[in-house]
């Protein structure tokens, strides 16, 4: 791993709060999990709401672009070469929100920016909860080299129990292979859902009286 890039993650890491963590491995997104690649677009420029799968629901800033196929990151390299992604501007936001309600433990994706010798470009990543509250959030830098293709880190964040509601990345200006815990429904739902198989239940009792 590039040396700034691991620093940076180290830097965040010290700031986590025990019970969360910000993850640089899609393997430690807690299975089973699901990954979204994006191959299915081609060029679709949207600010959505647009589903990108059946559990998940992308939006993003103006000129956000999901099937993407070639992107200038300045001294951090190319993207392209036969891959899509997702891409937007320099300080842009792209974000998934889990459909119906549902919550997950954790989500994340493989990221990178547009960098120079001049500004401080930078990923902020968050995770938001039930009620649209930031529930957690990091900033990094990532460096990769000038001649680099489709360089970048996969930054998440792993939660200790499935309340993420949402999770964004703004100052991307790459994205791909979007990886998420499966989502579950919100306590809330559990209960409602609980409330109707007891009623049931009881009417069940009832007839056979």
């Amino acid at each position: 791993m590039n040396k700034h890039v691991f620093a940076a993650l180290l830097a965040g890491a010290i700031a986590v709060p025990a019970q969360a963590a910000l993850v640089d491995n899609p393997a430690l997104i807690p299975a089973p999990s699901a990954t979204i690649d994006f191959e299915a677009y081609d060029g679709f420029v949207t600010t959505g709401p647009e589903a990108v799968s059946p559990d998940v629901i992308f939006t993003g800033d103006t000129d956000s672009e999901l099937g993407a196929f070639i992107a200038n990151l300045g001294t951090n390299g190319l993207w392209g070469a036969g891959n899509k992604f997702v891409a937007t501007e320099f300080f842009g936001e792209l974000r998934f929100t889990f459909t119906g309600g549902q919550l997950s433990q954790g989500a994340g994706a493989f990221v990178n920016h547009y960098a120079d010798d001049v500004l401080p470009f930078a990923v902020e990543v968050s995770a938001y909860g039930q009620n649209n509250e930031i529930i957690e959030t990091h900033r990094l830098t990532i460096d990769t080299a000038e001649d680099s293709l489709n360089a970048g880190l996969f930054v998440g964040i792993v939660r200790p129990t499935a309340d993420i509601r949402s999770i964004s990345f703004k100052g991307v200006t790459v994205l791909d292979n979007f990886v998420h815990a499966a989502p579950v429904p919100e306590p809330g739902t559990w209960a409602m859902m609980a409330a109707g198989v007891a009623m049931m239940g009881a009417l069940a009792r009832r007839r056979s009286r």
